[in-house]
């Protein structure tokens, strides 16, 4: 930012516009990370689910990498858009949530045989375990949009 005190009328509000454009432009970011983590996280629950035992650890490293890539981006941005800032924790928070209904899910009532049933309850449980992350993308998608 300029540090002059004789600065113009235009020269402000092109500087407001840039600071404006910044902060839109993270919560893009944080929306992107919104929505590569919904589909490491899907892609882990329905190879957890419906996949062989040998998968599993591979897609649960994947999403750790994924995880860790995002959160070492986001570490790095100093300016947060208003929707990402306010939809940050609840979406951490509802995403902590439907992953231990997963979690609980996989644990005590996941069926063993094969069959329609369990692959449709896998895709079900994979869609609400990852569906906070969706649902905060597509906000702050649309947040951005209309400033």
């Amino acid at each position: 930012m300029m540090e002059r005190d004789d600065l113009s009328a235009e020269a402000a509000l092109r500087e407001v516009d840039r600071a404006r454009d910044a902060a839109r432009r993270s919560s893009r970011r944080g929306a992107y990370f919104f929505l590569g983590m919904w589909l490491a996280t899907t892609g882990y629950w329905l190879a957890t689910l419906l996949g062989p035992a040998t998968v599993t650890p591979y897609t649960g490293l994947l999403l750790g990498v994924v995880v860790v890539a995002g959160l070492l981006h986001g570490s790095r941005q100093r300016v947060y858009g208003r929707s990402h800032f306010r939809l940050s924790l609840p979406v951490a928070y509802a995403f902590v949530g439907t992953t231990v209904i997963g979690a609980l899910y996989n644990m005590f009532l996941h069926p063993q045989e094969p069959g329609p049933p369990r692959t449709a309850a896998g895709v079900l449980v994979a869609l609400i375990a990852s569906a906070p992350l969706l649902y905060g993308a597509v906000r702050v998608f649309r947040s951005a949009e209309h400033r």
